[in-house]
């Protein structure tokens, strides 16, 4: 919850309230601003932009991009600005998606607290634990298309921004303390730009494999692909996301025994929630559909890209995954956060081509950062 002494947030969602927003950020044009956003992936198929919060100074706005004005001048004025945020990956893909934004300065306490050896990460913890400020989370997985927004929710929102100074303020110090600034600051850079993909691309030969789906039979993938096609109809057609239509589990179950040749839909689909009458026939017409199917139509597994096994390969990352982790320790880092088994085998690859060992040629080969490039290379 926001402070007893902080004002109450404002609801933007008219010219009037856009308007104030704006004469606030252009009334301290050099102050960072605090930024989160809320999206409705948990309750809609299309994912979209439900909530922009701006934090200036000690006011807190709830921008509705729903019912409110065009943002474009809000998305104009925030590319201009430092930007506090936590866990800004997501944040960043869906304005970017939403608007085609672009961050200029980026200071994300998530990274913050992972560089500084922070067990938990997330904001509530960090704020308990730093501010010793408790934060009701249980609107995490709300649905932010809800309008008009409930007292709960619209706390719940300026919350996740009211306490992002003082909590940057406190990992600031931290980080400056034990000369891991750089780092993050290397890290933010990163983040802001960042190329994200536009959207979704539909990709009917793959877009219906499920986990797991390559270790089944080409007939039950028949059956798989056939149910995931009508969960997909049904949850545009019904606004709802997929997993509320037909979970994963229950499809792939129902797809191993109608392959087998059970058509009992009771059988097919068992559990305390038995399929929608509506959805009876669709699913009837996709049983037929993939049980007609001659086995040459059948979808094949997946092909993997086979790659020979490269011992020298190998022990290079070995060598690199201990030498990763008596650092680490050293610097009471998780060895993941210092460098993954990815970022392991790109500097492996890098050394074994001959790339020269410096830190700038590690970093630009192997597409790391260059603070983890110079730890890797260190004795």
């Amino acid at each position: 919850m926001t402070s007893p002494t902080s004002p109450p947030p404002v609801l933007v969602d008219d010219e009037v309230s856009f308007s104030g927003l704006l004469a606030g950020l252009d009334a301290a044009p050099d102050a960072p601003v605090s930024l989160d956003t809320e999206a409705d992936s948990f309750h809609h198929y299309v994912e979209k932009l439900c909530l922009v919060q701006v934090g200036v100074g000690s006011d807190v706005f709830l921008v509705d991009p729903l019912r409110g004005p065009p943002l474009a001048p809000l998305v104009e004025r925030l590319a201009a600005r430092s930007l506090l945020m936590h866990g800004a990956d997501f944040d960043l893909r869906l304005l970017f998606r939403s608007f085609r934004f672009r961050a200029q300065a980026v200071f994300d306490t998530m990274v913050a607290a992972q560089l500084l050896g922070e067990k938990e990460i997330g904001l509530s913890a960090l704020l308990e634990k730093r501010l010793s400020v408790s934060l009701d989370k249980a609107h995490q997985r709300a649905d932010w298309s809800v309008r008009p927004l409930p007292p709960p929710m619209v706390a719940y929102a300026a919350a996740d921004v009211a306490h992002l100074p003082a909590l940057v303020s406190s990992l600031r110090a931290d980080l400056e303390a034990m000369g891991r600034l750089g780092w993050h600051a290397e890290e933010c850079e990163r983040l802001a730009s960042a190329t994200f993909p536009d959207g979704r691309i539909s990709d009917p030969e793959n877009d219906w494999r499920l986990k797991g789906t390559n270790a089944l039979t080409d007939r039950e993938r028949a059956f798989v692909r056939a149910l995931w096609e009508v969960r997909e109809a049904r949850a545009g057609a019904l606004d709802l996301p997929p997993f509320r239509v037909l979970t994963n589990e229950r499809l792939l179950h129902a797809a191993r025994l109608a392959a087998a040749g059970e058509g009992d839909l009771v059988r097919l689909f068992p559990g305390p929630r038995p399929l929608p009458g509506a959805f009876i026939p669709e699913i009837r017409r996709a049983l037929a559909s993939a049980s007609a199917l001659p086995p040459e139509a059948w979808p094949k597994a997946r092909q993997r890209e086979t790659a020979e096994a490269d011992p020298a390969l190998e022990r290079a990352v070995e060598r690199l995954r201990k030498e990763r982790d008596r650092k680490a320790h050293a610097l009471k880092l998780d060895p993941g956060v210092l460098a993954s088994r990815g970022v392991l085998t790109a500097a492996a690859r890098a050394l074994l081509a001959g790339v020269p060992p410096s830190p700038e040629r590690l970093a630009a080969r192997a597409g790391i950062s260059l603070w983890r490039a110079e730890i890797l290379l260190s004795r």
